[in-house]
């Protein structure tokens, strides 16, 4: 079986009140354009069921290969914030729900650079390596449900590669 190389994902965080998650992270040609798609997926590993919403605080943070932070973009955004939801995790399954920026503009691919968005954060990147960690947190909302999942999860980082080869489709 080929790996798909337009897929990175790393190894599942440390499991916090029968919960663990990791960032899943595609690469995505828009044709005018190419940005990042992140995923955010969460396993159950208690013998409840996890109720959890679709809209957790993301705190995220983008490294380059020599460790240092890169620099954020100031974008424009033209679409509308998802509607939140919220899902239950039965015992021993995981769910996968897209937690990037989908309203932000992307860069063309003259600009030769990657849109990559989560959280409050926006990046273009140039080609190289990189390394995005994300910390999601699940604070108590009054609109949710009783037995909602409240805690915190590092989640591992993901290496990202962008090549010269992404621009040339």
């Amino acid at each position: 079986m080929e790996k798909d190389t337009n897929i990175a994902h790393a190894k599942w965080s440390e499991t916090s009140n029968n919960l663990s998650g990791r960032a899943l992270v595609e690469f995505e040609d828009l044709a005018p354009g190419l940005r990042y798609t992140i995923y955010l997926e969460l396993k159950n590993h208690g013998a409840d069921t996890i109720v959890i919403t679709n809209q957790p605080l993301l705190v995220a943070a983008l490294l380059d290969a020599s460790g240092n932070p890169v620099d954020t973009a100031a974008t424009v955004g033209n679409g509308t914030k998802p509607i939140q939801q919220w899902a239950a995790i039965p015992n021993g399954a995981y769910i996968r729900f897209r937690v990037d920026q989908q309203g932000v503009g992307y860069p063309t691919k003259e600009h030769r650079e990657v849109l990559l968005a989560t959280g409050e954060k926006n990046w273009r990147l140039k080609t190289g390596q990189y390394f995005l960690k994300i910390k999601a947190i699940f604070n108590r909302l009054e609109t949710g449900p009783d037995n909602q999942w409240i805690g915190e999860l590092d989640l591992p980082p993901v290496t990202l590669t962008v090549t010269e080869e992404m621009f040339m489709h």
